[in-house]
């Protein structure tokens, strides 16, 4: 309706219709061309690809389309949930991913020759939902379900402490500080045990039947609080790359502390 009259004004020497973001893409073939591309980029981006791992993506393409079709003003055949509701599961969920997803689409969009100007206007609509994305409290509410989650939960549950084991065993593993402890060790064994006491100690399932802290450190000779903190700064660095929060990444580093002396044998 408001093209139409749009149109009238046009027609007695006001502004033209001008075309919706919708049409100024391309339609519905470059919205289905923008997702297919978007979502590659996503699935090989180590800060957010972890929150896929059990999505059908075919159908996650499919609600995309329809999602994107009507924000940028085409037909408005979306059914899904609404962004705080459809975002609500996603533990650990913060700015670093939510800016990684507007890296990735700018760069999607960028590839598809979409002007710049469009871009910015892409930008800003995602910008609109980051607070709803992000579940944060709306004004005058408290987030309780937050204060309640484990440190396990706050950081992405199982597919976050995998992604944070491997990347930080990588690091490790370049760390010509510490590298020559993991020589003769079996490191799919060892990311598993780590997985498993990372999962206990952050809150989550208790499935570790490992030594503990001094019983399976013992064997290490000349360990000493260099190659300690070389560890810590490898975990911290992985956490930080994975976009957990500084309080959460604060409170695993005094998990890490309380076990410096068993760890060194003390």
């Amino acid at each position: 309706m408001g093209c139409f009259f749009s149109k009238l004004k046009s027609i007695f020497g006001g502004a033209k219709c001008q075309a919706s973001l919708y049409e100024r893409l391309g339609g519905e073939t470059a919205v289905d061309a923008a997702v297919d591309i978007f979502y590659r980029k996503v699935l090989v981006d180590e800060r957010i690809s972890h929150y896929f791992d059990d999505v059908d993506m075919e159908g996650q393409a499919a609600k995309q389309k329809a999602f994107l079709t009507m924000v940028f003003g085409g037909p408005h055949n979306y059914t899904g949930m609404d962004m705080r509701e459809g975002h609500k599961h996603l533990k650990g969920l913060n700015d670093s991913h939510f800016d990684a997803v507007v890296e990735n689409l700018a760069a999607t969009l960028t590839e598809l020759g979409v002007g710049s100007d469009d871009i910015g206007e892409i930008a800003g609509i995602a910008e609109s939902v980051r607070d709803d994305v992000l579940n944060r409290p709306k004004e005058g509410e408290v987030a309780q379900e937050e204060k309640e989650m484990s440190l396990y939960e706050r950081i992405g549950g199982e597919a976050a402490v995998d992604a944070a084991v491997d990347i930080f065993y990588r690091k490790v593993l370049a760390d010509d500080r510490i590298s020559h402890y993991f020589d003769d060790v079996d490191m799919d064994g060892q990311a598993a045990k780590q997985k498993a006491f990372l999962t206990m100690v952050f809150g989550g399932p208790h499935n570790y039947t490992g030594q503990d802290m001094r019983e399976g450190h013992k064997h290490l000779k000349g360990l000493n609080e260099t190659h300690f903190d070389a560890v810590v700064e490898n975990l911290a660095a992985t956490l930080t790359e994975l976009g957990v929060s500084e309080s959460d990444i604060g409170e695993i580093a005094g998990i890490a502390g309380s076990v410096k002396d068993d760890v060194l044998n003390r």
